[in-house]
C-alpha cells in the first residue's frame, strides 16, 4: 500500500532554492582587528543628545498634559 521511499529519509533540503552551491572555507590563522580598534570618534562628540532628549521629553509630557486636561 505505502511506498518504501516515503519512509526513507532523503538528503534533500526543505527548500531546494536555499541549497548551497559551493562550500566556502575561511582563513583561521588571520583575525580581524577588534571593533574598538577600528572605531573613530571626535572629542565631545554626541554630548548634546541628552539635552535634546530632555527637551523632547518635556515637550511631549507638556503636550500630553494639555491634551488630557
Amino acid at each position: 500500500m505505502s511506498s518504501g521511499k516515503r519512509d526513507e529519509p532523503s538528503n534533500v533540503p526543505l527548500n531546494p532554492s536555499l541549497k548551497s552551491e559551493k562550500e566556502t572555507v575561511y582563513e583561521t590563522e588571520i583575525s580581524s582587528p577588534a571593533p574598538i580598534d577600528s572605531t573613530s570618534a571626535q572629542e565631545n562628540e554626541g554630548e548634546g543628545w541628552p539635552l535634546i532628549w530632555l527637551v523632547v521629553t518635556i515637550v511631549g509630557v507638556a503636550l500630553a498634559i494639555y491634551f488630557l486636561a
